[in-house]
């Protein structure tokens, strides 16, 4: 009597707590959902903690990228996108993080993609329902490390199917065949050949577990991405005409998740897995499961990588409108055909407080200016802008019209110990790749910092006054950087000269990082020797000497 009223309690209560569990976690997702939205990320560095899975969608992509419209791996450290990505990142899953970070290397986006993009943004931005509901879809679906493979899976299926999978069903048809002899002719036989079989069966599930388990898991989230796709889609009808051939086509398959899902159920519990493996292994369900799915699979590849690429475009649409919201500045560019450009109020994004300046580019440029007044900064800013204005519809300014351009430069060049390379090797290397960009059509803007400073200053400025004339006849914009005046009043009727100055105090130097018109006529270099604290016969001597070049 007391087991006949203890069992139904027990089960009551383990039921009433999931049910309970599952109430708390949903109720959270939702807080989350609810109130990130908009806010600046808690963690804004957690991105680059698994940047090396994030890159796999963009290593995958790049062969398609024209080199022109690259943003290439020495322009992405120069300007510290890395930075600017992570800051960017409001994704709530895999396929939205990969998206984006692959987005921002490729200016070769059509004005009409970016409308439509546009179009997307605005949508979830002013539709609070539908975009709680396609980002709880997402939050679910979130960033396992081993999603990020999924492009490589894909592109790769044929070599994931079962080896021999005949195998496993006749493995199957045995267990089942014994165990019903066992149930009708119930001899010691029968159930011996049975126990045997089973037996067998176990141990081949447990030898094979052990390589079999990662694919599984792949394909689990594989499924699980196409079924997060269709619900997605669901929501969205009216964002997802162009894939609703893909999404119909995959909807069948997308629900092996469920199935492949009960494989992963006892990943955290060692008893529910021990159980699963002893009871179910034998019958060679998981692996049957996984034949039938990567087969279908194999004849959707196509459609499998046009989804991921939808859902990544959605769940960057929701990211740049939560990031634009956390933003104290911001707006969509126009986008031109011309060869200039303007921006109101520029900052650069990753500088919290920045002073805005407002810029419009005409011809060639020329910034000078002491150390640490905001030369490089300000091109790094224009720089940032131009690429996010063409990739993800955003600028970190008021207002701003782009010409459609590649994105090109020249400054944070190093030495490489490793391969013996000069920064000065190094550096015409980086300037040499401009030249040859130059000769293939596409407007470039071009940025360099501190234009040949790794050699002599006689042959400095002759070569950079030679290469400043060549630019000049190139269908480019270039911004440059240089503390040698003389560059810029060579060429004060060819580029437009601006600077960048300080306030010398008696203790300290103070900039206000304002973009003045004209060439520069002030320089710090040995007043910030003073201001750190070098020794007072260095300062002394500096200064004598550089009166005496002045005389």
């Amino acid at each position: 009597m007391l087991y006949a009223i203890t069992i139904p309690l027990l089960i009551i209560a383990i039921a009433a707590m999931l049910i309970t569990d599952c109430i708390r976690r949903r109720r959270k997702l939702e807080k989350y959902v609810r109130e990130s939205f908009g806010k600046k990320r808690a963690h804004p560095s957690e991105p680059l903690e698994r940047l090396e899975a994030v890159q796999t969608f963009y290593e995958y992509e790049k062969k398609n990228i024209p080199e022109v419209t690259l943003v290439d791996d020495i322009t992405w450290n120069d300007l510290d996108m890395d930075t600017i990505f992570a800051l960017a990142d409001h994704t709530d899953s895999f396929a939205g993080e990969s998206y984006l970070y692959s987005k921002l290397h490729d200016l070769s986006t059509s004005s009409e993609e970016l409308e439509r993009f546009e179009e997307k943004i605005t949508y979830f931005d002013e539709n609070e329902t539908k975009r709680s509901q396609v980002r709880k879809s997402l939050c679910l679906l979130g960033k396992p490390y081993v999603s990020y493979d999924y492009p490589l899976f894909i592109d790769s299926i044929e070599s994931h199917r079962l080896k021999n999978a005949w195998v496993y069903y006749l493995l199957l048809g045995l267990l089942v065949l014994s165990a019903a002899a066992a149930a009708v002719f119930r001899t010691p036989a029968a159930a011996f050949a049975c126990l045997m079989i089973y037996l067998f069966n176990m141990t081949v599930h447990i030898i094979k577990k052990s390589t079999m388990d990662i694919k599984i898991r792949a394909i689990f989230n594989i499924c699980k991405t196409l079924g997060t796709a269709v619900n997605v889609s669901d929501h969205t009808k009216q964002l997802s005409k162009q894939t609703a051939p893909d999404i119909e086509s995959v909807r069948t398959v997308s629900k092996r998740a469920i199935a492949l899902g009960l494989k992963r159920a006892g990943e955290n519990s060692d008893e529910v897995s021990m159980l699963s493996a002893y009871l179910l292994g034998p019958f060679m369900l998981d692996f049957i499961r996984y034949d039938k799915t990567v087969t279908a699979l194999c004849s959707k590849k196509a459609e499998c990588m046009r989804i991921f690429k939808y859902l990544g475009e959605i769940d960057c649409a929701v990211s740049t409108a939560s990031y634009r919201r956390s933003l104290k500045d911001c707006c969509v560019p126009q986008l031109t055909d011309g060869s200039s450009f303007m921006f109101g109020r520029l900052v650069h994004p990753a500088i919290p407080n920045a002073v805005p300046n407002d810029f419009e580019f005409r011809r060639g440029v020329i910034i000078t200016g002491s150390n640490a007044s905001g030369k490089s900064t300000f091109i790094k800013a224009a720089a940032i802008n131009l690429i996010l204005a063409q990739t993800i519809h955003t600028c970190t300014t008021e207002s701003a019209v782009v010409a459609r351009c590649g994105v090109i430069t020249s400054m944070a060049v190093k030495d490489d110990v490793f391969s013996g390379e000069s920064y000065y090797i190094r550096e015409i290397k980086y300037l040499k790749r401009m030249t040859e960009l130059c000769s293939q059509g596409r407007l470039l803007f071009l940025a360099i910092d501190e234009i040949l400073k790794g050699t002599n200053t006689k042959e400095r400025i002759a070569a950079s006054k030679a290469i400043l004339e060549y630019f000049s006849k190139q269908h480019c914009m270039l911004m440059a950087a240089t503390h040698d005046l003389e560059l810029a009043k060579a060429f004060d009727k060819t580029y437009d000269n601006y600077h960048f100055s300080e306030v010398i105090g008696t203790q300290d130097v103070c900039f206000d990082y304002e973009l003045h018109k004209g060439i520069s006529n002030s320089s710090n270099a040995i007043k910030l020797l003073s201001t750190i604290g070098f020794p007072k016969q260095i300062i002394d001597m500096a200064q004598s000497e550089a009166e005496k070049d002045t005389i």
